[in-house]
């Protein structure tokens, strides 16, 4: 399966693909034309071309992920496939609904990407998670969102860090993902919560 954007709308995409001949190496970037950049990267390359993960920027976006995992950056937009690098691939996945999967290539198939469903398409599939956040764990989610440390979003919020930490736990316990972490990006993902709002205050 493979997705694209959709042609009416510029949705800006993130990557992750790597060759099968070479997965310990990956390559991290973005597009808006999701089927021509992969179309490039079959004609430029021999290999069947992995798709490890694909998103919209407003989940993560490519700068955000090579910020994150800087130190294995070999070139400007390759990374070595560590350990931690992987699971934030998963979480990414797991956030969205994707699954990654190889376009092969044979002598007489060219694995040229077509038209496909949107990301939008997938989000109907996903698992919604239930709205059952309280307006004070809503407020923890959106603070940590933006980057706030638990000690920031105490002081911001005028609670304990203990109080803190009790509204992130709860979060991940009432089925949002297996993390904190990924926890907020499914809150992203199904626009609980609102980042042109917060980007506003």
């Amino acid at each position: 399966m493979a997705y694209v954007s959709n042609p009416n709308e510029e949705v800006s995409f993130l990557y992750v693909i790597s060759w099968e001949n070479s997965p310990g190496v990956v390559k991290i970037g973005r597009t808006t034309n999701v089927a021509r950049r992969f179309n490039t990267f079959l004609t430029a390359h021999p290999d069947p071309l992995i798709i490890r993960c694909l998103c919209e920027e407003s989940v993560m976006s490519e700068a955000d992920l090579h910020m994150r995992h800087e130190s294995a950056r070999i070139t400007l937009e390759h990374f070595k496939y560590t350990e931690d690098l992987l699971e934030t691939v998963n979480m990414l996945n797991m956030s969205t609904g994707f699954a990654s999967y190889t376009i092969p290539r044979t002598l007489n198939q060219t694995g040229l990407v077509d038209d496909a469903p949107t990301i939008s398409v997938l989000k109907q599939n996903m698992s919604i998670p239930p709205i059952r956040i309280s307006p004070a764990e809503l407020r923890v989610a959106e603070l940590a969102a933006v980057g706030a440390t638990v000690k920031e979003t105490a002081e911001a919020l005028g609670l304990s860090e203990a109080c803190i930490k009790s509204h992130r736990q709860s979060i991940s316990q009432k089925g949002f993902g297996p993390n904190f972490c990924s926890s907020l990006i499914k809150l992203l993902v199904h626009k609980i919560i609102d980042i042109g709002r917060l980007t506003k205050d």
